[in-house]
Formats: structure tokens, C-alpha cells, sequence
């Protein structure tokens, strides 16, 4: 991590490099997060972005019956999850292949396509979520109960922040 702050401490001395440091840290750690729970879903056949956007389609399917069929778009996934279109396009293409959802083009509305899980696609759903469960409780294990309860505490108040339109909308440095 040293070098990287060295060439970052570069751009200025007003830099706060330990508040660099610290972001720093969460960058690698998030990336080792999604490599450590994607290895264990890797038997499974998936990735953790793509059971996700799946356990989506899962939860509102079970939620209400009538909402069977929610009108999810690849723009909608995008901004819910912060990833392109063409990516949740790319996931929804992938999903649909495999037979775990289905899209249904509307006569009355073509630009209307509305998803929804397959019988396939919950039945992967129940086999995926102990799994994912499991690679979620694992990432904390090593922590006490008091760790927890910290650690939730401060990354409930990141995830505030960083979905705050106004952190995405200022032009500082």
C-alpha cells in the first residue's frame, strides 16, 4: 500500500493521506470480498452480481402474486445496482439463457419487457442462498459481537453517503 500512497501524497500536500489510506483499503477489501464469496459460489456456476440481480427477481416474485411479473428493465437494475446497462443487460441476457428468467414482449407496449423468475430459476435460488449466506456469515466470523455492531454501524453510515446524490454530484477533488 506504501507506494500507492507515496504517488498519491505527489498531488498535494493538503492531502489527507490516512483518509486515502483508509478508502484505499476498503477499495482492495472490497474487491477481496466479491473474490472470496464468488470462489465459493463458483460451484454453483455463478457470480455474486448475477445471483443478486436473481434473488431480485425471487423477492418480488414472492412478495406479491400479483406483481408476478414486475416490470424490471435493464435501466432500472443499472441504477439500482450502479452498474452500466449494457452490464445489466449483459446479466439479464445470461440469466435468461440458463432458463432462470423470463422476458415477455408486450403487443400493446414493445418497448415493455417485463422479467420474471423461472420455476428453474427459484428452484437455483433456494440451492444459492445457503451458499451465499454462508460466504456472507464467513466474511465476519473472526469479529465479536461488539465488532459487528461497530462495523455495521459505520458501514450503514458509508452506504448513506455514497447514495447520497449529492456525493456524486460535486466537482472537488
Amino acid at each position: 500500500m506504501r507506494p500507492v500512497l507515496r504517488v498519491m501524497s505527489r498531488s498535494g500536500p493538503d492531502r489527507d493521506i490516512s483518509a486515502a489510506a483508509l478508502g484505499l483499503t476498503m477499495l482492495w477489501l472490497a474487491d477481496d470480498v466479491i473474490a472470496t464469496v464468488n470462489r465459493k459460489l463458483d460451484r454453483l456456476g455463478i457470480s455474486e452480481n448475477k445471483l443478486d440481480i436473481l434473488m431480485i427477481f425471487a423477492a418480488q416474485s414472492a412478495e406479491d402474486e400479483k406483481s408476478h411479473g414486475m416490470r424490471q428493465t435493464p435501466s432500472g437494475i443499472s441504477d439500482y445496482f450502479g452498474i452500466s446497462k449494457a452490464s445489466a443487460t449483459g446479466v439479464i441476457d445470461w440469466l435468461e439463457k440458463r432458463g432462470l428468467i423470463t422476458r415477455t414482449r408486450q403487443v400493446q407496449d414493445r418497448r415493455s419487457t417485463p422479467i420474471e423468475i423461472t420455476p428453474t430459476g427459484e428452484r437455483f435460488v433456494a440451492d444459492a442462498v445457503p451458499v451465499f449466506e454462508g460466504a456472507c456469515r464467513d466474511l465476519v466470523g473472526t469479529l465479536s459481537d461488539r465488532d459487528r455492531k461497530d462495523l455495521q454501524r459505520i458501514l450503514d453510515k458509508l452506504w448513506v453517503h455514497l447514495k447520497d446524490s449529492e456525493f456524486w454530484s460535486t466537482d472537488e477533488d
